[in-house]
């Protein structure tokens, strides 16, 4: 978990707390944080061909089909980063940080996220301040977070020994291999039409790529 206080350097960077008489209401949680991850790698060499547990006498011919062949993935799994209520600046002050108002209830909603694109948490918890009022709210939100990360990552590998010395390897590779989407955060802003919607896929679909390398 990661702790920050947000503050700007100067009125050029943009001022980034609320009450500039009051700067530890803005302890929250980084909006870097992420709580949970996990990545996982793993590398099979199949056993079968020349030099390996079955087909160590393969003739070259049964070798060049069948052995040297190599499974790869990398797994992915994480939580999203918190996210933060904005609202207009109506205070009449030069930050530019202005909160939203919260009813004291949690917004979460659960479920599957494509489910909630035009709903991602319960809107109707948060509201604009008053003119000249400052919200009650935090930076970010502790209980609700942008969309996670669900990654995974395949190839195959198969190595040929066209003399004793090379080795040739032609590389197969799906990127998000399970084409699995991962969406961007919801629009955060009280006061846009779109508040609360998710309106924008924040990762790449499937990506398949070739390769071939030579090691001598």
């Amino acid at each position: 978990m990661q702790l920050a206080y947000t503050w700007g350097k100067n009125l050029d960077d943009g001022l980034s707390h609320q009450d500039s008489f009051n700067i530890r209401a803005d302890r929250a949680l980084s909006d870097i944080d992420i709580s949970q991850r996990v990545v996982v790698l793993g590398i099979y060499d199949l056993p079968f061909g020349r030099g390996r547990h079955w087909g160590a006498n393969w003739s070259k011919l049964a070798d060049l089909a069948l052995g040297g062949w190599q499974w790869n993935g990398i797994a992915t799994l994480s939580a999203g980063t918190p996210l933060g209520i904005s609202a207009s600046n109506n205070a009449g002050i030069f930050n530019q940080a202005i909160r939203a108002n919260s009813n004291g209830k949690s917004g979460k909603l659960t479920g599957p996220v494509q489910s909630r694109l035009s709903l991602y948490f319960d809107k109707n918890v948060y509201s604009q301040p008053v003119a000249f009022t400052f919200g009650n709210m935090g930076p970010r939100l502790p209980d609700i977070r942008s969309d996670g990360t669900y990654n995974f990552d395949l190839s195959v590998f198969k190595n040929f020994r066209p003399v004793e010395r090379v080795t040739v390897q032609f590389r197969a590779e799906a990127l998000n291999a399970f084409n699995t989407p991962r969406f961007s955060g919801p629009n955060t802003s009280v006061t846009s039409s779109t508040f609360g919607a998710v309106t924008s896929q924040a990762n790449s679909p499937r990506q398949v790529q070739l390769g071939l390398k030579v090691l001598f």
